[in-house]
């Protein structure tokens, strides 16, 4: 009798463990974070975007200019990791920066996993927009674990 309890301890264990065992590793990821970002009149609204590592991060890109001026974003950031972009837009490269460039009324969507801390600039490419003030930055905050 006390090997049958043993016996089914130990299947039960089994059946409880060896799933856990075999199943494949899920990569640990943080949270979708979707902004909503308007291109107009010189500059980014919001121009200050906050995530953590490991984020998947959304922009929505919208160029709501009454004055019908062209926009776009550019980062050096865009260089370095995959950005998967969607929508109106076209792309390129210019002054080490990727850019991504809308005219008016046109909406993009741009995601991607803010894989290292630090904050990384962007900028509205076109013309002097820039120097009149259209920048921003992205700040990827480092995990709790990751700090010392």
């Amino acid at each position: 009798m006390r090997m049958r309890v043993v016996l089914a301890a130990v299947v039960l264990a089994a059946a409880l463990i060896l799933p856990t065992l075999t199943a494949p590793a899920q990569a640990q990821t943080g949270a979708r974070k979707v902004f909503q970002i308007s291109m107009v009149s010189y500059r980014f609204t919001p121009a200050l975007i906050t995530v953590n590592r490991g984020d998947t991060v959304v922009l929505q890109m919208s160029n709501d200019d009454p004055d019908r001026r062209n926009h776009s974003i550019a980062a050096r950031l865009f260089t370095q990791i995959e950005v998967k972009a969607t929508g109106q837009f076209r792309t390129g490269l210019g002054d080490e920066r990727r850019f991504f460039a809308a005219e008016p009324g046109q909406k993009f969507e741009l995601e991607f996993v803010a894989a290292q801390a630090g904050t990384f600039p962007f900028v509205c490419g076109v013309f002097d927009h820039g120097a009149r003030g259209q920048t921003g930055a992205i700040n990827v905050l480092a995990a709790a674990a990751d700090q010392p």
